[in-house]
């Protein structure tokens, strides 16, 4: 028998329904009346920290880094095609994408709804793993990989995550080396699927102007009842400083380009304070870091960096960072300067105006996405990975005070950071 829970926001008049389907699947539904757009995205709780679990026989099992993300290009195909090539028939526009803890697919379209769902699920769901096609692929990520290692963004990125944490998981590469890949096999990547794309392990989030009995008629066919499976969660061990306050590379670049990340080792919360505490914090960066802060006038107007300056928060139940990015001849100065304007804040307090901007901005933001099929089935798996739900980043916004922004800046400590750089190749600067 379906489970069925509504949860409707305090704060909007929105509501959505969270399914548990005899399967063990999980199904969120919004249904968004007179809206073009409808989009569906199935998700695995299966990403690069996942190198180690138990299958369902009790088998203890260890692959190489870069499985789930080879094991997301695979599902695309079918013993009778690519879903791409569906997809494109369709008319529907359709991607996949692998994090260090999820492994996501989604479609959003105007029309077809339901055929570009059964086409969705049938991929998801019968796997085509032969040695002749895993063999074909393992050169075409290759490609990919040394295309991340040529790419200067991603690698002061996870340079950074790497000084950041010492023993966490989240140091393994979401899409592994060379090498990982080439050890795989179709029995590895089957080991993975039985465990992790069990219909207990899996996610359904679907909004728009859709019929819910045609939704459950696709689920019903694709997922039989089943036992459910519980995976264990991997376990986490951190020390509290980062492993390195200062790390670098050089690569072909113009300007060097930093990231300065900050960790947060509190990861034992779930559900409502999960979404609460990622929203003071998306709150507390924007105040000390956005574009509208001192800081960033200050140094743009100094030429300490320029308009690639960006700044977020990522998280999940397993880990929880901020990262301050950008452009700068003299990143050292940039991150000095940082820590100059989070003391200001510890010692003057925040002011409640530039605070409450901020929060209202955010709201509203928040709120527009709930009117939006892709954002709105994005946040409603992301949060439910997270142990939450969708609507309670919305329904927190307007109970945070100035207060807890104070009470969260503790976060930005000197011994939790890392500073990463990615400079010039000698003779390179400023002639490239």
């Amino acid at each position: 028998m379906m489970q069925t829970k509504t949860y409707v926001s305090r704060a909007i008049r929105e509501e959505y329904e969270r399914m548990i389907h005899p399967s063990g699947l999980t199904i969120y539904f919004m249904k968004m009346q007179e809206k073009a757009k409808k989009a569906a995205m199935i998700s695995a709780k299966f990403g690069s920290i996942n190198y180690s679990f138990t299958e369902p026989g009790g088998r203890e099992v260890t692959v190489p880094n870069g499985t789930a993300h080879f094991l997301e290009h695979k599902l695309f195909e079918g013993k009778s095609g690519n879903a791409f090539d569906y997809y494109a028939k369709t008319g529907a526009k359709a991607n996949a994408y692998t994090s260090n803890d999820k492994t996501a697919y989604y479609f959003i379209c105007s029309d077809r709804f339901e055929e570009n769902l059964d086409v969705l699920l049938s991929f998801v769901t019968h796997p085509y793993l032969t040695n002749e096609n895993v063999e074909k692929e393992k050169g075409i990520i290759a490609q990919e990989i040394k295309m991340y290692e040529d790419e200067p963004g991603w690698q002061g990125y996870f340079t950074m995550v790497q000084g950041l944490y010492q023993e966490h998981p989240i140091r393994r590469d979401i899409a592994g080396t060379v090498e990982d890949i080439y050890s795989l096999t179709p029995e590895i990547l089957m080991d993975c699927y039985r465990t992790f794309y069990h219909p207990s392990n899996l996610v359904l989030a679907v909004a728009g102007d859709v019929d819910r009995q045609q939704v459950l008629k696709a689920v019903d066919h694709y997922f039989p009842k089943a036992e459910e499976l519980a995976v264990r969660k991997p376990e986490m061990r951190e020390p509290e400083a980062a492993g390195s306050r200062y790390v670098e590379k050089s690569m072909l670049v113009s300007k060097p380009i930093f990231h300065l990340g900050f960790k947060d080792n509190e990861i034992d919360i779930e559900g409502y304070a999960l979404s609460k505490k990622e929203m003071e914090v998306e709150i507390l960066l924007e105040y000390l870091f956005g574009k509208s802060s001192p800081f960033y006038k200050e140094l743009y107007e100094a030429g300490l960096i320029n308009s690639e300056f960006d700044c977020w928060y990522d998280l999940s139940d397993y880990f929880s960072f901020c990262v301050v990015n950008g452009e700068s001849d003299h990143p050292k100065e940039v991150e000095k300067s940082a820590f100059q304007h989070i003391e200001a804040l510890k010692e003057q307090g925040v002011d409640e105006e530039r605070f409450l901007e901020i929060r209202n901005g955010l709201y509203g933001a928040l709120v527009m996405e709930t009117d939006q099929a892709y954002p709105m089935v994005n946040r409603l798996v992301g949060n439910y990975m997270n142990g939450a739900e969708a609507f309670d980043a919305i329904d927190a916004l307007l109970q945070i005070t100035a207060d807890d922004l104070m009470r969260r800046a503790a976060m930005f400590a000197p011994e939790r950071s890392c500073l990463s750089v990615i400079m010039p190749l000698k003779g390179e600067q400023n002639d490239v």
